[in-house]
């Protein structure tokens, strides 16, 4: 039961609203909100300094570079490249974590729990960007 729910867990909306700001405005927005966001979760954890700035802005790199390969426009571009985002935040956390504590142990449900949020969360891509579309197309009466 608790590998269905870290699976579960392991939903990155961050990384889905960072790919949506890169596709309506552009890499500096995308970069300063994926900066802000680990700026913020650094804030409030109690965890390495700048651990979070760097996962986060590790997976923003990790969309620029894989958006020159894949339509982020295109679903199945939308779902490669936040797949590819979010296995480069779970690897490059594995890797912070074994380079800064010495009582990590490698297990191979954490490769099993990043593998299944990674596709998870690049399945229900294409989703809230339609989502996100459709509430930007709502006019806002004042």
């Amino acid at each position: 039961m608790n590998f269905v729910g870290s699976g579960l867990m392991g939903l990155d909306i961050l990384i889905i609203l960072t790919a949506y700001l890169f596709l309506l405005y552009g890499q500096t927005a995308a970069g300063i909100f994926a900066f802000g966001q680990g700026f913020l979760m650094d804030l409030f954890s109690g965890g390495l300094d700048g651990l979070f700035v760097f996962l986060y802005l590790s997976a923003f790199w990790g969309m620029c570079l894989s958006s020159r390969f894949f339509n982020l426009k295109d679903a199945k571009g939308q779902a490669i490249i936040i797949s590819i985002a979010v296995v480069m935040k779970k690897t490059i956390f594995f890797v912070v974590l074994i380079l800064f504590s010495q009582n990590t142990v490698f297990s191979n449900s954490y490769l099993w729990v990043s593998g299944a949020a990674a596709i998870i969360t690049g399945l229900i891509a294409p989703l809230l960007f339609y989502l996100f579309d459709r509430l930007r197309a709502i006019p806002f009466k004042a």
